[in-house]
C-alpha cells in the first residue's frame, strides 16, 4: 500500500469516528517519518540517519491478530472440567491486561479482543463433558401474580420466554458422567416461590440448562443464575429481575421491572425494550448495548469494551432520567433519539480521546477543558432549569471518545 493510500485510509477512519483527530495526526506523522530520507551533514552533530521504525495502525492490527491466533491455538486443546474454570480465568486476565497495556486500545482494538473473548467461551467447544447422555426433566407449577421464580444452572444456558397458558413450565437438561443425573437438581414449589436449584453447587463435572415458559402475569422476583452459559429472556414482568452469569452473553428483550440487574464477565450485555426504575448492567472485556430504554436511573459499567445507548425515554411520569456510563479503553456513544424539548445536563471525562456533544443550546461551565491527554466537559442546555423532563448524563472512559447525540 502506497503512502498516499495509507493517508486516505487514515482520513477515512477519522471521518467514520474510528479514531479521533489526535490519533489521526500521530498516524500521519508516522507515515511522513517513513518517507523522510536520512540526513548526513558535515559533522557528527548533523548526522541523524534513519529514524527508528514507528508502529502504525496496520502494525497494531497485525499484532492483535497474531496474539488472538496464539490464544486460539491454546484453546484448541481439550480441557476437562477441573481445568475449565482456571483456563477461562487465565484467558480473561490475558485479554484484560492486553486491553489495558497495548497502545491499540486507543484505536478500538480492545473491542475486537473483547468480541473474541465473548464468542469463544462456549462449553461445548472444549469437550468438557465428553459423550455424556443428556437427561431431561419437566417441571410444572400454577402461576399467580406476585410469585417468585428462582433458577440456578451451571455450564449451560437459561432461556425464558412467554406463552399463552396460565402455568410455569420448566424443562431442565442435565449432562454428567455420574449416575442418577436427575438428582443433580432440586425442584420446589411452595410459599409463593417456584425454584429449581443445584443439589450440590460445587459439583464440577455437571452441565445444567433450562428452557422456561412463563404466563403473562406480573411476578414478584425473577432470579436467574448460571456460569459459562448464556441468559436469554423475552417478555418478563416483575417487581425485581436479576440475571447473573460469567463468560457468556446476557440478552434481554421486553423486560419490565422496578429493578433490573444483569451481571456477567468477558461477554456482552444486550438489552432492548427495557422498562425499569433502576437498571444496572455490568460486564468486563466486552460491550454493553442498550436500545429503547425507559428508566429513572441507568448504570452501565464495563472495561475494554464500548457502551452504546440508543433511544432513552423518561420512565412513566418521572421527570428525570439519569445515565451513568463508565468504561475504559473504549468508546461511549449515546444517541438519545430525542425530538422533545428536554433539558440536558452532561458531565463527560476521557483521556486520549475526544468529547463530542451534539446537543443544541448547550452552555459549557468549563469551556471544554483540555490538556495534552485529558478531556473534560460539563454542560447543560439553556432550558434545563425550566424543562418539564430532564436527562442527566455522566460518561467516563479512557483511551476512547465520548459522543452524545440528541
Amino acid at each position: 500500500m502506497s503512502i498516499s493510500e495509507e493517508k486516505m485510509m487514515i482520513l477515512k477512519m477519522l471521518q467514520e469516528g474510528r479514531i479521533n483527530s489526535e490519533e489521526a495526526a500521530k498516524l500521519l506523522e508516522a507515515l511522513e517519518a517513513k518517507k523522510e530520507p536520512p540526513c548526513y551533514g558535515p559533522g557528527p552533530r548533523a548526522f541523524r540517519g534513519p529514524k527508528p521504525p514507528q508502529r502504525n495502525y496496520y502494525d497494531e492490527v497485525a499484532k492483535v491478530r497474531e496474539r488472538i491466533d496464539e490464544w486460539r491455538r491454546e484453546l484448541s486443546k481439550n480441557y476437562n472440567q477441573n481445568d475449565f474454570d482456571k483456563m477461562v480465568e487465565e484467558f480473561s486476565a490475558k485479554a484484560e491486561k492486553f486491553g489495558k497495556n497495548v497502545a491499540t486500545a486507543a484505536f478500538g482494538i480492545a473491542d475486537k479482543v473483547a468480541d473474541f473473548v465473548g464468542s469463544i467461551i462456549d462449553t461445548s467447544a472444549f469437550n468438557v463433558f465428553g459423550n455424556c447422555v443428556t437427561e431431561e426433566q419437566q417441571f410444572e407449577a400454577a402461576a399467580a401474580e406476585g410469585m417468585n421464580l428462582e433458577l440456578q444452572a451451571t455450564n449451560g444456558q437459561i432461556t425464558v420466554k412467554k406463552h399463552q397458558e396460565d402455568k410455569i413450565l420448566i424443562t431442565a437438561k442435565i449432562r454428567t458422567p455420574q449416575e442418577n443425573a436427575k438428582s443433580a437438581i432440586a425442584f420446589s414449589n411452595g410459599d409463593g416461590t417456584v425454584s429449581v436449584k443445584l443439589a450440590k453447587p460445587d459439583t464440577y463435572n455437571l452441565s445444567v440448562s433450562y428452557d422456561v415458559l412463563l404466563p403473562a402475569v406480573k411476578l414478584n422476583q425473577v432470579a436467574l443464575e448460571t456460569k459459562n452459559g448464556k441468559i436469554y429472556v423475552e417478555d418478563v414482568t416483575s417487581e425485581e429481575f436479576a440475571s447473573v452469569t460469567k463468560n457468556a452473553v446476557i440478552d434481554l428483550t421486553g423486560v419490565n421491572s422496578g429493578r433490573i440487574t444483569a451481571n456477567t464477565t468477558n461477554a456482552k450485555v444486550n438489552a432492548n425494550y427495557i422498562i425499569g426504575r433502576d437498571v444496572n448492567f455490568n460486564t468486563s472485556n466486552a460491550t454493553i448495548e442498550i436500545k429503547n430504554l425507559k428508566a429513572v436511573k441507568l448504570t452501565a459499567a464495563t472495561s475494554n469494551g464500548k457502551i452504546l445507548v440508543d433511544n432513552v425515554q423518561n420512565y412513566d411520569n418521572e421527570n428525570v432520567a439519569e445515565l451513568n456510563l463508565k468504561t475504559s479503553n473504549a468508546n461511549i456513544k449515546a444517541n438519545m433519539n430525542d425530538s422533545e424539548n428536554k433539558g440536558y445536563k452532561i458531565s463527560a471525562r476521557t483521556s486520549n480521546g475526544d468529547i463530542n456533544l451534539l446537543i443544541p443550546n448547550l452552555l459549557y461551565r468549563n469551556a471544554m477543558r483540555t490538556d495534552r491527554f485529558n478531556r473534560q466537559a460539563d454542560a447543560e442546555t439553556e432550558n434545563y432549569a425550566a424543562a418539564a423532563q430532564k436527562v442527566n448524563i455522566q460518561a467516563e472512559t479512557s483511551n476512547g471518545y465520548i459522543e452524545v447525540i440528541k
